[in-house]
């Protein structure tokens, strides 16, 4: 009774998985933070790679493209967000340069998959044809 209608999961999407285990990894990361830094740096960090996985499930479940890629460009920042409290945690020794370096790296393979879900998404957008009845 679903008419042809079809429910996208944005759990079969790469970029949502890399995202989502980047999350896992970061939550685990944090353990060892110090205490004093709890509802500071560690806070912050869940919160903002929590925010790049829900930004892209939140904008593969919407109906409109636009606002699909409204949600992709909002967890592209939330990466940056996130970069920049890694590097807050390396440069406060919470911890290693090789943590820092592996995150890093993980966070810019996120990145450069997010370019290419948007550009994908783009051409989507460039690619539907409006027709309008006289």
């Amino acid at each position: 009774m679903s008419n042809g209608l079809v429910i996208r999961d944005f759990k079969t999407l790469k970029v949502w998985q890399k995202a989502n285990a980047l999350e896992r990894e970061i939550e685990a990361l944090v353990k060892a933070f110090p205490s004093h830094e709890q509802y500071r740096l560690t806070d912050q960090i869940i919160r903002s790679s929590r925010s790049i996985s829900a930004n892209i499930a939140e904008g593969n479940t919407q109906l409109f493209i636009k606002r699909e890629l409204f949600h992709a460009n909002a967890a592209l920042g939330s990466c940056g967000e996130t970069r920049n409290h890694l590097l807050t945690a390396y440069q406060n020794n919470y911890i290693s340069e090789e943590q820092y370096k592996i995150l890093d790296e993980k966070f810019l393979e996120v990145i450069k998959m997010l370019y290419g879900y948007i550009k994908m998404l783009k051409s989507c957008l460039d690619n539907e044809s409006v027709t309008i009845d006289p």
